[in-house]
């Protein structure tokens, strides 16, 4: 006849599997405790290299121009040209769609706009704006602002240090807001 087996399975497996709970907590608390991820530290502010010649310009096409060179710069990546267009309290705003302003995705200040660009323009360009396609562009001229309105694009001027300088672009956005 044969010897049953002693079992030393349950004495050993008890302890092993707190042990093994143990770990897994520890590991867990570890993870929960671990560094945050920083932000980027914002950009410092530095001087825009000269603005294009034709910002000085009062004519039809200046604005128009202006919006292009925007557009242009986006496509391109040229940040240090983007920052001489735009005004320092310029602003961008994201309708997103709808008439409340509570929803709007708001980018205000010079270093808030070349962030957006930097972050959410650049990886996915838009798509080139040749002169003929602001041809039918609605342009509002009042003493030293000015508006164009481009399809759902509305942009705002500022004519400030004798120059043309781009105000505020609002997008998505429906006209009647």
């Amino acid at each position: 006849m044969q010897k049953p087996m002693k079992r030393f399975c349950v004495p050993f497996c008890v302890p092993y599997s707190i042990a093994c709970i143990l770990f897994c907590c520890l590991a867990l608390l570890l993870a929960a405790c671990g560094g945050v991820e920083q932000l980027p530290a914002p950009p410092i502010a530095t001087a825009s290299p000269p603005p294009p010649s034709f910002v000085n310009e009062v004519t039809a096409s200046t604005l128009p121009t202006l919006v292009i060179a925007e557009r242009n710069a986006s496509i391109e990546g040229d940040l240090p040209l983007l920052a001489s267009l735009w005004a320092e309290n310029g602003r961008i705003v994201d309708g997103r769609g709808s008439v409340a302003d509570s929803d709007d995705y708001v980018w205000a200040g010079r270093a808030a706009i070349l962030d957006r660009y930097r972050l959410a323009v650049f990886p996915a360009p838009p798509p080139p704006l040749a002169p003929p396609e602001l041809d039918d562009a609605i342009l509002t001229v009042q003493g030293e602002s000015a508006m164009l309105i481009n399809g759902g694009d509305r942009w705002r001027f500022v004519l400030q240090e004798g120059r043309w300088w781009l105000q505020e672009l609002v997008y998505s956005a429906p006209l009647t807001q």
